[in-house]
């Protein structure tokens, strides 16, 4: 759910800023700088989500009890123990696999918007 909003959000918004700055058209030049920069965006917010919900699923039960008590637990005690940025653990792997993924989508996404709109006549 993370991914999909920033993903959405992000594109759209950084489309809009690089066309209106006059540097790029709409083409597939401004496509593949709005989807690096989505990718990023995704990336930095998605990451922490994912280090908790691994952090949950690898949990340990010391002496009859879970490691964490719930998502915020997980947060308090990465946050606690490594320090603020350890949500972060895995950013670079995670975003080599997501930034060609989001630059793709939202390329033939396009691609398909302007076929689409060609054949329409529009």
């Amino acid at each position: 759910m993370v991914v999909n909003a920033s993903e959405l959000a992000t594109y759209t918004q950084s489309k809009q800023l690089l066309l209106s700055s006059g540097y790029f058209k709409d083409n597939i030049v401004c496509h593949f700088g709005a989807s690096v920069v989505t990718g990023l965006v995704t990336a930095t917010t998605s990451t922490p989500w994912d280090v908790a919900k691994t952090r949950i699923q690898n949990m340990q039960v010391i002496n009859g009890r879970p490691e964490y008590r719930g998502l915020i637990d997980v947060f308090t005690q990465i946050i606690r123990k490594e320090g603020f940025f350890s949500l972060w653990k895995g950013f670079t792997p995670y975003y080599v696999r997501v930034g060609p993924y989001t630059v793709c989508l939202f390329i033939f996404m396009e691609q398909l918007n302007r076929l689409h709109h060609k054949l329409r006549g529009s």
